[in-house]
């Protein structure tokens, strides 16, 4: 494979239970990596929310299309559904947002159809069997706010859409800080969603850490890279979707040419 990243520093900002994979990969391709979080993930726990779970699980037999928008609405979605299916009914087709979304539901044993290289909502939106899901039941597992391009979507389509939202998501604490102690200079910031991205700016501010707009901005989607833009970054490219093998290509032929 190489090391087409040697002596190049990349600034890695994804959840933690997310970084040390991708933290590998950089490393074998010859990179040196900081991991600096900037999204934290934490279940739903409160017991309304617990409730409205629960309620949604159990009318899971009732669903025609299950849509899962991240690998951690594939965690905490099937730790709920394991636990009152233990043989999942039949009629539900899956569908995954992002190639590791993708991979999380085959090794859960499920079959799903996803977008493509692309693997963005948009993508999915245009998949044949959710073009005229007029009457159909369309459960969207994801986190507590996330984005409502498809549930709106489906609904003006005719769908009969419900959200169980299992996890939320915020910025961690010590971002701040550790960002305000980060001496290095990256080559490049990889950004895995829009939130971490808005999230990464916002602690920038705090910080007064504007240096790092300069390094080049590696994004997942051509939206989330419009977005670094607009958020004052220099250089901004987007990978063909958020997967490991995605994000390392683009991050390779970009710098290989600087």
């Amino acid at each position: 494979m190489g090391q087409p990243l040697l002596g190049r520093r990349i600034l890695v900002i994804r959840p933690t239970a997310q970084a040390a994979g991708w933290c590998r990969r950089l490393q074998e391709a010859g990179a040196d990596s900081d991991c600096i979080p900037m999204l934290a993930i934490e279940p739903v726990s409160d017991a309304e929310g617990c409730l409205a779970i629960k309620q949604r699980v159990l009318d899971f037999d009732q669903t025609d299309h299950a849509i899962f928008v991240s690998r951690n609405a594939v965690h905490y979605g099937f730790e709920w559904l394991d636990s009152y299916w233990p043989q999942l009914p039949v009629g539900p087709r899956y569908y995954a947002i992002g190639a590791a979304t993708a991979a999380a539901l085959a090794q859960a044993g499920v079959h799903c159809q996803s977008a493509g290289d692309s693997m963005d909502s948009e993508a999915l939106l245009a998949l044949p069997a959710l073009r005229k899901p007029r009457d159909e039941k369309v459960l969207i597992f994801r986190g507590r706010g996330g984005r409502p391009l498809i549930g709106e979507t489906l609904r003006n389509r005719g769908a009969r859409v419900d959200y169980c939202e299992l996890y939320h998501r915020k910025l961690p604490a010590e971002a701040a800080a550790m960002l305000a102690g980060y001496q290095e200079q990256p080559d490049a910031i990889a950004v895995h969603s829009g939130e971490t991205l808005q999230n990464l700016a916002r602690c920038i501010e705090t910080t007064g850490r504007t240096d790092l707009r300069h390094a080049l901005l590696v994004c997942p989607s051509g939206r989330v890279a419009a977005m670094g833009a607009e958020l004052g970054f220099d250089r901004t490219i987007a990978a063909t979707n958020a997967g490991d093998d995605a994000m390392l290509e683009a991050l390779s032929r970009t710098l290989r040419g600087q």
